[in-house]
């Protein structure tokens, strides 16, 4: 399957697969959508960024404490 981000200022706002179909995204979008995006690995998720050699992947989002309910 290939892989393929759309990037805004370097940061990818949206993953795209062909999903095994081998296709681009030029075969399913217009041409100006469609220059947005890059192949990429397929571990790269959306919020990364990439400098033109290299891929980096956002902190993860771990969740919080739980607040105990106040006592009535």
């Amino acid at each position: 399957m290939n892989y393929y981000a759309r990037l805004i200022k370097d940061r990818v706002t949206e993953i795209w697969n062909d999903g095994g179909l081998n296709i681009t995204p030029a075969d399913v979008h217009v041409a100006e959508l469609a220059a947005k995006f890059v192949p990429c690995p397929d571990w790269v998720i959306a919020g990364a960024t990439f400098d033109g050699k290299e891929w980096i992947n956002p902190e993860p989002i771990l969740p919080t404490e739980p607040t105990e309910e106040p006592e009535e």
